[in-house]
This record gives structure tokens, C-alpha cells and sequence, in this order.
């Protein structure tokens, strides 16, 4: 016995835990995963091409520009070209004044969305399914089938050349879409949260506030980034109501450098402004972009 008990091998804890892991495996891809990867990349490239020729066009100088064969990246990066553009025109007013623009659409829209959705999701009433399908049915109404009705009643407003008309419409609503996106998170709360913050006595407005809110912060998010980048990029609204150069945004400062091209350039200087309008967009996207995956991710499986 002792002889047997001698011969027999000491098992170690390491070697336990190397059984238990068992031999290491290499990650072998299939002809299938090999195609959609390549698929994919270029794809990817198709997409990018366009941001890649749009900086490689801004960076260069005009020689360059006019020159063939097609100069695929200058040596020399001309960084002036996107000061030069800036100061052209008085393009940051132009950001200050889209940025007042953006700010109060957004902070309308999400306040009164939110609202709306509120009403349409937590509360019960005859025909509450029946004005759901109303809002949503505006979806399908093209902006300019509303453009008359709405400069006229601005008009007599007296809110012409003025920010009004961007800024008030959307504190009445925010938007089907943005309503319909935050009443399906919303759907998915559970009821029984609204009854037990009655029970300790909470009105409507207290769960409003402190309660569905704070639950529905992904979808917020979603609908807040939409909604401000809609307002940036707005072109038809603003050429409709800010006839005074003095108070263009960034899209209608962009627009006006292509109506008057600057002499002895290319399109250089038209290039790097669209570049720059288009950063912002892409950084905020960025910094929003674990937001808007969680809220379209938890509003696809709301009811």
C-alpha cells in the first residue's frame, strides 16, 4: 500500500485548473465569416471615400486641384485653407445663431414629446388609441404641404425674419416621431409602479417628473440627438424665414459661399466649411453613440 500510494502522481491545483480550462483553442474562421468580413470592409470603405476625398479636396491648393493625373494626397497639408473659409464669411455668428436654433428646438421638443407620450402611454381614456393614430398619421403630411398655412399664420404673427417660427412650433408636440419613440419606452414601464406611487400619494405630474423620466433617460437621449441634429442641418426653414443675412445659420452662411465662389480659389474653400459643419456631428455622435444604441435597443423591445 505504501509502495502504491508512493508511485502514485501529486496532483497540483495548477494542474487541476489546466484539465478544467482544457487545451487552448485557435479561432478558425469559415470561408463564410472570411466573405462578410471583407463584405463589410468594403462597404465600410465605400462610405468613407467620400470623407476622405472631401478633406484630401480641402487640404489642397488650387494648382493641385487642377491638376491630372488626380492628386490622391497633397504632401504639403494647406491647414490655412479651413481659416481662410471660416473668415470669409461671418460664419461664427452664423454658429452662434444656429447653435440659439438648436438648443431651443431641442429642449421643445424633448419637454414637449415627452409630455405627449406621457398622456398617450400612462394615462386611460376613451379614444386615447384612436389620437395615437392621429399623431402617428401626420407622419405621412410632407412639410410643404403645411409651408403656406404656416408662413401665413407667422406672417400675421409678425414673426417673419425672426428665430420664432424655428424655435415655438416646437414646444407644441416635438414631432410625431419623437412622440412615438418616447410613448413606446414608455409602454414598457410597468403599471404597477404608477399604482404604488399613488397609493403614497403622488398626483400625475410627481410621476411624470420623478419617476418615468428618469426610467426613459436612453430614449430621451435618442430623441434629444435626432432632434438637434435635424436643427443643425435645417436648410428649407431658415432660407424661408430669415430673409436678413445677419441672422443665416451655418447651412444658409454654406449656401451663400456656393452661390459666390471666391476668386482665384477652387473648391477648396467650400470644402472645409461643409468639413467643419460636419464635425460637430460626427464628435457628438461619438460621445451619444452608447446612448442611442440602448435607447433604440430598449425601445425595440418595449410593447
Amino acid at each position: 500500500m505504501t509502495a502504491v500510494s508512493a508511485a502514485t502522481p501529486t496532483t497540483t491545483p495548477q494542474d487541476a485548473a489546466a484539465r478544467t480550462r482544457g487545451p487552448a483553442r485557435r479561432t478558425r474562421w469559415t470561408k463564410g465569416q472570411v466573405g462578410i468580413f471583407v463584405t463589410l470592409l468594403l462597404v465600410t470603405a465605400v462610405f468613407l471615400f467620400p470623407i476622405y476625398w472631401a478633406v484630401n479636396t480641402a487640404l489642397q491648393t488650387t494648382p493641385q486641384q487642377n491638376k491630372l493625373p488626380v492628386v490622391w494626397w497633397p504632401g504639403d497639408l494647406q491647414w490655412g485653407n479651413l481659416h481662410t473659409a471660416w473668415t470669409q464669411q461671418p460664419f461664427t455668428d452664423y454658429l452662434w445663431h444656429t447653435l440659439i436654433i438648436v438648443a431651443g428646438v431641442t429642449i421643445g421638443s424633448v419637454a414637449s414629446a415627452s409630455l405627449v407620450a406621457y398622456g398617450l402611454s400612462r394615462l386611460r381614456y376613451a379614444g386615447r388609441d384612436f389620437w395615437f393614430n392621429v399623431v402617428l398619421s401626420t407622419l405621412m403630411l410632407p412639410f410643404i404641404v403645411t409651408l403656406i398655412p404656416q408662413y401665413l399664420m407667422f406672417q400675421q404673427l409678425g414673426w417673419l425674419d425672426s428665430y420664432l417660427p424655428l424655435i415655438v412650433p416646437a414646444f407644441f408636440g416635438g414631432g410625431p416621431f419623437n412622440i412615438f419613440l418616447l410613448r413606446q419606452f414608455m409602454m414598457g414601464i410597468p403599471h404597477e409602479i404608477d399604482e404604488a406611487a399613488f397609493v403614497d400619494g403622488a398626483n400625475h405630474w410627481q410621476i411624470y417628473t420623478r419617476i418615468v423620466l428618469p426610467m426613459v433617460r436612453p430614449a430621451l437621449g435618442v430623441s434629444a440627438w435626432m432632434t438637434a441634429l435635424a436643427a443643425w442641418d435645417n436648410f428649407l426653414g431658415p432660407l424661408i424665414y430669415l430673409p436678413s443675412t445677419s441672422k443665416w445659420t451655418l447651412s444658409l452662411g454654406l449656401y451663400g459661399m456656393a452661390g459666390n465662389p471666391v476668386p482665384g480659389w477652387g473648391n477648396q474653400l467650400i470644402v472645409g466649411i461643409a468639413l467643419i459643419v460636419m464635425l460637430p456631428v460626427i464628435v457628438g455622435f461619438f460621445f451619444m453613440q452608447r446612448w442611442l444604441i440602448q435607447g433604440v435597443n430598449l425601445t425595440g423591445v418595449a410593447r
